[in-house]
């Protein structure tokens, strides 16, 4: 029998107590004995057949991967995907140039979390100039490395073509500027992007992959939020792609995949002219809106590509 160890977090772990037993259900029907482990005690433990890291930390990753031990997901996967900036900067170096040359992705700015110290302590001057726009834009800010729509939030401007971020934010005055700067103070000591609000009318699409295949989309419509997340209380709903869909859908799965997606999520903001523009990678993908939308087991089928993966 194989031994495979899924590691949490001992807080996350008591949240996706039943999601552990599914997974410890699906293995006995494949001859895996799935047990839990505690982050804080992985290094103490016999080493098993393979990993599931959900931890989210790639030191976790790295650690089996220097033993020689099939750790999902690697770390550089994990790495990218709980980094948004980072995951960017790999599809700008992954992507064909057929999809890099439409919209693909907001326009986005990085910003260290000292560059948005000095930022913030010399409002609103900064040593270069930040997103400067192409179109009349809405601006996005959020953290790197936040998760179900946590840390993202809109910012009270409006850029005008061709003004860069700072230009907009020295017009500002008052309360008007003492409420931005309250915005932007909570994400002091955090690395975040700035970028263009995709008008999307709050829709995207989470295309879940396993074993680095399409698995399913499940489609997620706000509510009284410019933010879709299933979490924030977004109506979600199964969708079927097109082949157009799937093709574009693949160009980024083919990009991930010089690594291996696991089990995973892909996330498309749908615009105003129904392009998909990429969101971001879920490396550690929850699934409860999978299973409240569709008969599918992704749990069971993810642990059969498992079985014929290690």
């Amino acid at each position: 029998m194989k031994q495979g160890y899924l590691i949490y977090e001992a807080w996350e772990a008591k949240k996706n107590e039943r999601f552990i037993q599914m997974f410890q259900k699906a293995g006995e029907l494949e001859n895996i004995a799935f047990s839990f482990v505690a982050k804080e005690e992985y290094s103490k433990m016999p080493l098993p057949d393979f990993v599931l890291n959900r931890t989210r930390d790639t030191k976790v990753s790295q650690w089996y991967e220097h033993k020689n031990i099939v750790v999902f997901h690697d770390s550089l996967i994990t790495e990218i995907g709980n980094h948004k900036a980072k995951t960017l900067r790999f599809l700008e170096d992954h992507l064909p140039d057929a999809v890099k040359m439409k919209k693909w992705k907001p326009e986005s700015f990085f910003l260290s979390k000292d560059q948005l110290i000095e930022w913030l302590d010399n409002f609103p001057s900064f040593g270069s100039n930040i997103f400067e726009a192409q179109k009349e834009t809405e601006i996005v800010i959020k953290s790197v490395n936040g998760h179900g729509g946590s840390e993202v939030a809109l910012l009270p401007v409006t850029i005008q073509k061709g003004q860069n971020l700072q230009e907009a934010l020295s017009k500002q005055s008052g309360q008007d500027r003492q409420k931005l700067l309250a915005m932007l103070e909570t994400y002091r000591g955090k690395d975040v992007l700035i970028q263009e609000k995709i008008a999307s009318k709050s829709r995207d699409v989470r295309v879940y992959i396993v074993g680095n295949m399409i698995y399913q989309a499940v489609l997620r419509q706000g509510k009284e939020d410019f933010r879709s997340n299933f979490s924030l209380g977004g109506a979600v709903s199964a969708y079927s792609m097109n082949e157009e869909e799937k093709e574009w859908v693949n160009a980024f799965v083919k990009a991930f995949s010089k690594r291996t997606l696991g089990m995973a999520g892909i996330d498309f903001l749908i615009d105003e002219q129904e392009r998909w523009i990429f969101n971001e990678l879920e490396e550690m993908v929850g699934c409860r809106m999978l299973y409240q939308t569709t008969s599918k087991d992704i749990v069971k089928d993810y642990v059969r590509w498992i079985k014929r993966f290690v």
